[in-house]
């Protein structure tokens, strides 16, 4: 499409320069005094689980007034953040497509908005979040890389209460309560954006007397919606839907009139016309059947769409006569899964056994039209595709402990079939833990991990035009093999320590070359895709001090991300994302019990590019660049501060309000965003970089009650 990565950019570089349970299913659910069913969590081996809270969500810089999960699941070690201020998650050497996000269990297909600026999940209803990059539970299945795990808090079953929420560019509400209490109850939270409306108002002023109309705006939606049932002490059912929404409009549009044989009234310019957006619904049951065995299922629905519309028209008025060129291109893709999965978790003295059964079916309807019309002549080329494929799976897991040690051994099986095609795919998982001393713990895992399902992308930002797409008999599934080991110690009652490391295989690696366009050819769509192998490797240490009023953490990862693909080089070469060194520091202070500030400071090494090492003119062929291998250049190293401070206090009703002042990029570092080569006057390659994000200050006011 002409002009639309030009138009995104635009957009997103206004919003940066233009504006300084569903319980989880392996854990024991137990009831409490109020017959709420929560999840108790057992002890577990896995290496590369970090658990998040709300208090750990809604920490630190919130960039633009607006807390961002993956942002916060940027600065650990072992992640790669990808673009500046993009919701990117590049976890041991992952592309970023090979991450499973789980929204109360329901898998995402859309997990961002305004091309990865902020993510699709909402901090005001978030309880908790579990991110795995090791050491897989067998009960995750799908995706290579990570897991992402949100689960969403219920109502309140006692009283009614919620917060309001005012950043820079959006606004928040959450409200919960009970129906009927004790029984049923309710959790409602609506994001939006107000671009649009702060846009409009520029627009018609610069449009005032102009016979050229130009009009645009761009605005996000998300709404959660949780309903709580409690029949009885041992029951819980969870109804669960979330609707999320992007809107993007440009149009410069100048009405013209011409007077010839006849007269014409007309009008030339571009139109664009861009929404995408997820859906997400879920039905969960949790019973209790005893306190040693515990059952849960969930049936859910999600889907993943765009719908896109380009329309360009330009006149020619000769011998007094119009005609008129016109360019229209729609685009219309969807993603969708339907599934029901059960899980059992039997405990005993020294096991913990959870088994399940998983199905689900997934169906894709891309399709693109295309219409030129030149005077009186009309070309039209269409294509459209609709894919099918179910997947089937069985899982079966052991939590083995025995005083110091705990080894937790579980299997996958998965069954893939589209197209005429089946694939079966075992996937073990074995974690381990051992207690060497009361503070110091040495854990190891392995795990084998199976992808179905394929992003058409040509760019490294989460745009509309992205496509995902099933495994056919053509383009098969990828594969991954991962082994981590690390010592988790706390030395003192103030000092912890991690320190780890993991290597990382991949089979059937894909790249998607998309014929260098926006939008992926559908009717030839498994031809782009380029096979090949993967690798990353790489140790962790993470440094905390935790002490009354102060918190800090050092996180330092030192990792290498190489790809092969024979038929674009010979050897194993860097990935665009192997950031070699990766360096976080935080520290959080509380001055008063009403005021703490917050510091979060990054470094990594630069993003790779490719650029052109020795330009050659061959008699019949042109000027040709050779390059010695892809990515072969690395751009300047990546670093900056953040600041925020939080002031609460509680107003005359006694509720508590908080003021959030936000500083991203504190000392202005003008960090590289994308490198253009050029010909200078000897004819030799220059590459330049390019930064467009400076300092940005931002507010958020909440108001809980």
């Amino acid at each position: 499409m002409k002009g639309f990565l030009t138009l995104c950019i635009s957009i997103i570089a206004f919003c940066i320069i233009g504006f300084p349970v569903a319980a989880n299913d392996t854990e024991i659910a137990d009831t409490l005094e109020s017959v709420i069913i929560s999840a108790a969590k057992s002890p577990v081996a896995y290496t590369g689980l970090k658990r998040l809270d709300r208090k750990d969500l809604i920490a630190g810089t919130a960039v633009l007034g607006t807390p961002d999960i993956i942002k916060v699941l940027q600065n650990l070690p072992g992640v790669a953040s990808g673009m500046e201020l993009m919701s990117g998650l590049y976890v041991h050497g992952g592309d970023g497509s090979d991450n499973l996000f789980l929204l109360d269990g329901v898998p995402l297909f859309q997990v961002s908005h305004l091309a990865g600026l902020f993510s699709s999940f909402n901090t005001d209803i978030i309880r908790s979040a579990d991110f795995y990059k090791s050491g897989f539970p067998a009960r995750y299945g799908g995706k290579l890389s990570s897991v992402v795990d949100v689960t969403t808090m219920d109502g309140s079953m006692e009283k009614f209460g919620g917060s309001f929420s005012i950043g820079l560019i959006d606004g928040r509400i959450n409200l919960n309560g009970p129906i009927v209490k004790n029984k049923l109850s309710y959790n409602v939270a609506v994001r939006r954006s107000w671009l649009d409306a702060i846009t409009a108002p520029i627009l018609a002023v610069n449009n005032s007397g102009s016979s050229t109309k130009t009009k645009g705006g761009y605005a996000l939606f998300d709404s959660d919606v949780n309903l709580t049932y409690v029949p009885s002490q041992a029951d819980k059912i969870n109804f669960r839907f979330y609707a999320g929404t992007d809107h993007f409009n440009y149009s410069k549009v100048t009405q013209e009139k011409y007077y010839g044989k006849e007269m014409y009234n007309t009008e030339s310019g571009v139109k664009t016309n861009i929404k995408w957006g997820n859906l997400a619904a879920s039905s969960s049951w949790n019973h209790i059947f005893s306190q040693r065995l515990t059952f849960f299922a969930i049936l859910y629905y999600s889907k993943g769409y765009s719908d896109i519309s380009d329309w360009q028209k330009s006149n020619n008025f000769s011998d007094e006569i119009l005609t008129s060129d016109t360019f229209a291109e729609t685009s219309e893709s969807s993603a969708n899964a339907a599934g029901l999965k059960s899980t059992l978790v039997m405990s005993f003295r020294h096991h913990n056994i959870s088994a399940g059964i998983e199905y689900k079916t997934s169906w894709y309807n891309p399709s693109h039209t295309t219409e030129n019309t030149k005077g009186e002549d009309v070309i039209t080329d269409s294509g459209s595709g609709k894919y099918l494929s179910h997947e089937a799976s069985a899982f079966v897991e052991d939590e083995m402990t025995y005083g110091p040690f705990c080894l937790t051994a579980g299997i996958r099986l998965d069954g893939y079939f589209t197209d005429g095609t089946a694939y079966f795919r075992p996937q073990p998982r074995v974690a381990a833990s051992y207690n060497i001393t009361d503070n110091i713990i040495a854990k190891a895992s392995y795990e084998a991990m199976s992808q179905y399902s394929h992003l058409l992308s040509s760019i490294y930002l989460d745009l509309p035009t992205n496509i995902w797409m099933p495994s056919t008999s053509i383009v098969k599934p990828s594969g991954s093999h991962q082994a981590a080991a690390g010592i988790y110690a706390r030395i003192s009652k103030n000092w912890h320590v991690d320190a780890g490391g993991y290597y990382r295989s991949i089979r059937n690696c894909l790249i998607y070359s998309g014929s260098g366009s926006l939008f992926p050819p559908i009717d030839k769509w498994e031809e782009e895709f380029i096979s090949g192998k993967g690798r990353s490797y790489g140790a962790e240490l993470e440094v905390k001090y935790l002490s009354g009023k102060f918190l800090g953490s050092a996180a330092y990862t030192l990792s290498w991300s190489e790809r092969r693909f024979d038929e674009l080089h010979s050897s194993w070469f860097r990935d665009r994302f192997d950031n070699r060194h990766k360096l976080t520091l935080t520290a959080s202070y509380r001055i008063t019990e009403n005021i703490d500030i917050n510091a979060t400071w990054n470094f990594h090494s630069g993003n790779r590019v490719t650029v052109p090492e020795h330009v050659v003119n061959l008699p019949g062929t042109g000027t040709k660049f050779l390059f010695s291998e892809p990515y072969n250049a690395k751009m300047p190293d990546y670093h900056r501060l953040d600041l925020s401070c939080n002031f609460h206090k509680k107003t005359k009703r006694g509720n508590e309000s908080i003021w959030n002042i936000s500083i991203y990029n504190a000392y202005c570092r003008m960090n590289p965003i994308f490198m253009r080569t050029t010909m200078n006057i000897e004819d030799k390659p220059v590459a330049t970089v390019y930064s467009i994000v400076p300092i940005i200050p931002s507010f958020s006011y909440t108001l809980k009650f």
